[in-house]
C-alpha cells in the first residue's frame, strides 16, 4: 500500500488515508502495541482539517485493540516526542503530513523521543491490517485529555541558553501547529513580530515547507518593513525550521546548520556531529575547525537519532531545517528549540545575521531539487548511475544514492523515503564548477531514465 512510507503513513484524504482506514491502522498498532506489553499512548494533532476526524478514527481503532489513549490535542510534532522520551511506558501518535499540501494527512508513530521507520513498524502494521480485530467489550481501552503545553515550555526554557542581547525577530508559524512560538519566545526575551500565526489547515498564506522559496515571502517582507534581526519560518507541524537574515534573505539550511553546530560545540571539543550526504561539506569544514568530529550518515530520521545515540554526537542537521541538538536536550528535531538557540547564538555573536553567514565556509551549491520518479523505478534509476560511474573509474559514495566525488566538487542523485521521487544537489569550488556538475548530473539521470523506460525527469527542481 503506497500510502505507507519510510518514516510515516501519509496520503490524500479522503481516498487515500480516511476515517475507515484510519481506524484499522489504529487497531493493528494497537494489537502489536499491547502484545508487547503497552498500555497507553499519547496521541496528538497537526492544524490539518482532516485533523479531529482521523485522530478520533485512528483512536477508536487503538482503543478497540485495549489501548488507553490520551487526547493531547492540537500539538507540534516534537512535543509528542518530548513527551515520549520523558515517559518511556507510553509510546505517542501525531496525525500530521507535516509539510505536505492540505489535502494530505498522515500518522506518524514515536518512542522513547524517536520515531518508528518502516522496518521496526509500519511494515508489521502494513501485514496485519486485514487481521487486526477488537477485544472483548470488557477490555476496550479508555480515553482521557491532558495539556501539556505549559509543561514543555518551561522545560525548554530551562533547557536553553536565553539571548544575552534583546532581538527582534519575525516569527512565521505558516499557520501550522507551531503557534505557541511567539509566547515561548517572548518569554527568553525575544521581540517578536507574529506572522500568519494563526493555525489554519488550509494553510491559505503559503506552503508550509522550509525547503520552498515560497515561504519566506512573508517573513522577508515583514523583516524589512519592522527592522528585524531575523525572520523564523516554521513546518507544518514545527519540526523543521528556516531562517531570514536582516536584509529578508533566506540564509539555507547549510548556514544555518553551521550557525547551530558552532553554538553547540562551544567549549566541547573533540564532540561529535552528525551530518547527512546532502550537506555542505562547509559543514564538516567548520565542524573540524571548531575541534569537532563530523560523522556522515544517510538520509532519514531513523538514521541520523541512530548515529546521535551511537557517536554519543552533541548535533546533527539536515540541509531541510531538522536540527537535533543533544548537548542539554534530548537529541530530536523539536524547531521551536533549535529556533530559540539559534536566536541565542545570533545575540552572544554580537554580529548581523548576514555578516555572520558572510564569515562561514563556503562551497558554490545548488539547491536541492526533487523531480517525480515512480516508486516502483527510483531505486532502478539510482543503481544504474552508481553502475556506470563505478564502470567510468569515478570515486562514489553510494551509503545514500550515489554520491560521486571529483577534484572540484560533488553531486548526489538518491530516492526520496517519502515520495515518488529523485532528489538531486550538486557542490563545487566556484560557480562555473557547478554549472558543469550539475549539467552532467541532469544529462546522466536524463539518460539513465530514457533507458529504464521511465521519461526525462519532471518535477519543479524544488
Amino acid at each position: 500500500m503506497g500510502i505507507f512510507r519510510a518514516y510515516d503513513v501519509r496520503g490524500i484524504y479522503p481516498h487515500e488515508l480516511g476515517p475507515e482506514l484510519a481506524a484499522r491502522i489504529g487497531m493493528s498498532y494497537g494489537a502489536i502495541a499491547t502484545s508487547r506489553g503497552l498500555r497507553a499512548i499519547y496521541i496528538g494533532r497537526d492544524a490539518r482539517l482532516t485533523g479531529p476526524v482521523l485522530m478520533a478514527a485512528f483512536s477508536s481503532g487503538a482503543m478497540a485493540s485495549g489501548l488507553d489513549v490520551v487526547d493531547v490535542g492540537l500539538v507540534h510534532t516534537p512535543l509528542i516526542y518530548w513527551l515520549t522520551a520523558r515517559d518511556r511506558s507510553r509510546e505517542g501518535v501525531m496525525i500530521t503530513a507535516s509539510h505536505n499540501p492540505p489535502e494530505y494527512n498522515g500518522v506518524k508513530i514515536s518512542y522513547s523521543g524517536k520515531a518508528y521507520y518502516y522496518d521496526n513498524l509500519y511494515r508489521d502494521i502494513e501485514s496485519s491490517l486485514d487481521g487486526a480485530s477488537p477485544r472483548a467489550w470488557d477490555r476496550a481501552g479508555s480515553m482521557s485529555h491532558e495539556d501539556h503545553l505549559e509543561e514543555y515550555m518551561e522545560d525548554v526554557l530551562r533547557r536553553s541558553n536565553r539571548p544575552e542581547n534583546p532581538l527582534k525577530v519575525v516569527v512565521d508559524s505558516s499557520n501550522g501547529s507551531c503557534w505557541f512560538a511567539r509566547e515561548l519566545l517572548s518569554r527568553a526575551g525575544v521581540e517578536v513580530i507574529p506572522v500568519n500565526m494563526e493555525p489554519d489547515g488550509r494553510f491559505p498564506r503559503h506552503v508550509p515547507d522550509p525547503l520552498r522559496e515560497e515561504a519566506y515571502v512573508d517573513a522577508s517582507r515583514a523583516v524589512r518593513s519592522e527592522g528585524a534581526d531575523l525572520g523564523v519560518v516554521f513546518d507544518g507541524d514545527c519540526d523543521r525550521v528556516g531562517f531570514v537574515d536582516e536584509l529578508g534573505n533566506p540564509i539555507g539550511g547549510d548556514a544555518a546548520a553551521m550557525v547551530l553546530a558552532a553554538h553547540v560545540l562551544s567549549g566541547r571539543p573533540g564532540s561529535k556531529v552528525v551530518l547527512n550526504v546532502m550537506m555542505s561539506k562547509a559543514v564538516s569544514d567548520l565542524v573540524s575547525s571548531l575541534g569537532g568530529i563530523p560523522v556522515m550518515v544517510r538520509v532519514g530520521h531513523s538514521f541520523i537519532q541512530e548515529a546521535l545515540e551511537r557517536e554519543g554526537a552533541v548535533f546533527a542537521a539536515e540541509i531541510s531545517g531538522h536540527f537535533y541538538i543533544a548537548d542539554s536536550y534530548y537529541g530530536f528535531d523539536d524547531a521551536a528549540y533549535a529556533a530559540l538557540r539559534f536566536i541565542s547564538a545570533l545575540s552572544s555573536a554580537g554580529r548581523r545575521l548576514s555578516d555572520l553567514v558572510r564569515s562561514l565556509p563556503r562551497y558554490y551549491s545548488s539547491p536541492e531539487s526533487r523531480f517525480h520518479c515512480p516508486d516502483e523505478l527510483k531505486f532502478r534509476v539510482v543503481e544504474e548511475l552508481r553502475r556506470r560511474y563505478e564502470a567510468e573509474g569515478l570515486r562514489v559514495i553510494a551509503m545514500d544514492g550515489v554520491r560521486v566525488e571529483v577534484e572540484h566538487g560533488w553531486w548526489i542523485v538518491r530516492a526520496s523515503n517519502t515520495e515518488p521521487a529523485l532528489v538531486l544537489r550538486a557542490e563545487a569550488k566556484d560557480p562555473t564548477s557547478l554549472d558543469a556538475l550539475t549539467s552532467r548530473m541532469q544529462s546522466d539521470l536524463a539518460s539513465v531514465m530514457r533507458d529504464l523506460g521511465c521519461g526525462t525527469p519532471q518535477g519543479s527542481g524544488k
